[in-house]
């Protein structure tokens, strides 16, 4: 405030390292303590991309590794909710999106490094990819954020051993002080930058004429907005609706990809059903109004069918009689089905890339595991059908949305760790015997995964890393 001119001003904020603003006379305001750092430039704009330039310039991954990483990379499979990597990779790296380097990062970096980098720096990396993986998740525990902070320190301090102090960034630096910015302001999804670099592609994709941009831009707002205020019956939106959206432009933006729009936000009650120590009698595993789903053909369930689901529902519902007559011998079968946005599909259907999923359910046996299972651990499978199925439950006809899953079957630890966290390998061509396991409530798949076939010691494989949206 004292400073009359430019250079004096100037002068103050190089000594004193900050420039004068209103928000300081504010007596609660702290300029260090509420100053966001930003996850999206920090993790992976800031030093994943700087790894990737490290691993180059000391010719750590040289030509040949960069073809042998994109010959891993075009064996791997995604859900529709996971977004693309470049076709090339060696070529494109450089021009990654935020997203892309979010997506090469957690889930394809591990399977694509190993036997390319050497130990020391495929580890140092693993650190780096285990933090993000707790960090990158709509809930998370207050320990899954201590885990995050010693698994980045841990990164840290490896790569000044292992490249030296002076390629050490202030940016990593950083790393140091997320974990303050999450305990003040929750996830990072609530105030990471992905959001408003949507909104920017959103607001580029518009089509203007150059000239008065902005104003161009809040015109097509205000039409917007009015065309969703406009009255009119049932049956002209019944009958218009769609071109409504067309003609306003409502029906624009995707509804796929890495940072896709959720139709509504799951409740924690719904989240905390797919985590381990679930208590089932206390849950409510009926179908609720997140969950959406087409009208189905109707089918009949087989004899044995009838018989592993009313071992399931008996599960379910522990505390309540459920006689073998009240489960219905007829459903209506789906395709794919949308939970709060996350898209499920079954192995023949369309959406089969979705069908790969991971839960804590079947104790390797087709048995289905009990909450106090101290030793279980996800597994992965794949929808083979999605069931609406009624059941009675104290003389009330309740809807449930069923999936029945085929389930991978272990490997011997040595060969289902060798590419070390977060990636696992299973059998590819063996599965669980049947059994109640086999039918799973939707509301206890934790994730799904992206995936690649291979052959590893004349066994036909599947390498399995977890999609995770939420942590509990």
């Amino acid at each position: 405030m004292k400073a009359k001119t430019k250079g004096s001003r100037e002068e103050l904020e190089r000594k004193y390292g900050i420039r004068y603003s209103v928000l300081l006379e504010l007596h609660y305001f702290d300029p260090v303590r509420m100053t966001i750092l930003d996850p999206m430039h920090n993790l992976f704009l800031g030093s994943a991309k700087h790894m990737l330039k490290i691993w180059n310039a000391t010719k750590i991954l040289r030509d040949e590794h960069l073809g042998m990483i994109q010959e891993k990379i075009e064996l791997i499979q995604c859900p529709s909710d996971v977004g693309k990597l470049p076709q090339k990779f060696s070529s494109s790296f450089g021009s990654f999106t935020a997203d892309q380097w979010n997506i090469w990062t957690i889930l394809f970096s591990v399977f694509a490094l190993k036997d390319v980098l050497k130990s020391d720096d495929l580890e140092c990396w693993r650190a780096f990819v285990l933090a993000c993986k707790n960090l990158c998740t709509r809930t998370m525990k207050k320990s899954n954020v201590k885990l995050a902070q010693k698994l980045l320190l841990s990164f840290c301090e490896r790569f000044e051993k292992l490249y030296g102090e002076d390629r050490v960034t202030p940016n990593m630096h950083m790393h140091a002080h997320l974990d303050q910015c999450i305990n003040d302001f929750g996830p990072i999804y609530s105030f990471w930058l992905f959001s408003f670099e949507r909104e920017n592609g959103i607001l580029g994709s518009m089509p203007t004429n150059r000239r008065n941009i902005e104003i161009q831009l809040m015109r097509k707002f205000i039409k917007n907005l009015h065309s969703l205020d406009i009255v009119c019956n049932l049956n002209i939106l019944s009958d218009f609706g769609s071109e409504f959206n067309k003609l306003f432009g409502l029906d624009e933006l995707p509804d796929r990809g890495t940072l896709s729009e959720m139709s509504r936000k799951p409740d924690f009650e719904y989240i905390k059903l797919s985590s381990r120590n679930v208590d089932f009698q206390n849950a409510d595993w009926r179908l609720n109004d997140g969950i959406e789903y087409p009208s189905g053909k109707s089918m009949a369930l087989t004899e044995v069918e009838v018989k592993h689901l009313f071992q399931m529902y008996g599960v379910l519902y522990p505390n309540i009689a459920i006689s073998a007559e009240s489960v219905c011998i007829s459903y209506r079968s789906v395709r794919q089905v949308s939970l709060y946005g996350s898209i499920l599909g079954t192995k023949h259907g369309r959406s089969y890339r979705s069908a790969m999923i991971l839960a804590h359910w079947s104790d390797g046996d087709c048995k289905i595991a009990g909450c106090n299972a101290v030793d279980l651990t996800p597994r992965p499978g794949q929808i083979e059908k999605l069931l609406l199925h009624n059941l009675f439950v104290d003389g009330k006809m309740c809807l449930h949305l069923i999936a029945k899953v085929i389930w991978f079957t272990e490997l011997d630890e040595s060969l289902k760790n060798m590419y070390g966290k977060p990636v696992e390998v299973w059998r590819s061509d063996s599965f669980e015997r049947e059994g109640p396991a086999v039918f799973i409530p939707v509301q206890r798949i934790k994730s799904k995964f992206v995936y690649a076939y291979k052959t590893i010691k004349s066994k036909k494989v599947i390498i399995v890393c977890p999609r995770d949206r939420y942590l509990v």
